[in-house]
């Protein structure tokens, strides 16, 4: 399953950046940026940077990366894939929400209790 980013953020990319290093310290910091961007649909690191300044501007955006892109770009950049099958079964256990804001959490909290139904006998 895709994991998000939520919200798409400089901040909400580095928790991730740092759950998957913490367990696979061999992958460069910048040669992760270049998977993470190709996971979510971006060319190069580079060109996901307006993209995020203007998420970052407009407020809780969320983004979604495909977990095998990111594998894809790692073995573009040299790395050994046969070794990396525990990496793409963590991306796949992300949730679809990793980076979830407290913003976020709130609002989804909020539209949760509102859109809910209420019973009959509820005043």
């Amino acid at each position: 399953m895709p994991f998000g980013i939520a919200p798409f953020t400089r901040a909400g990319l580095l928790s991730i950046k740092h759950a998957v290093r913490d367990r696979y310290p061999q992958i460069k910091s910048g040669h992760f940026d270049e998977a993470m961007a190709y996971a979510l649909g971006f060319d190069t690191y580079a060109a996901m940077l307006p993209v995020i300044e203007l998420a970052e501007k407009s407020g809780d955006m969320s983004a979604v990366a495909k977990p095998d892109w990111f594998l894809v770009r790692l073995s573009d950049l040299g790395y050994d894939l046969t070794e990396m099958k525990p990496l793409s079964a963590f991306l796949w256990s992300l949730p679809m929400e990793f980076a979830m804001s407290v913003m976020a959490t709130e609002r989804a909290e909020r539209a949760r209790s509102l859109l809910s139904p209420k019973a009959a006998n509820d005043g």
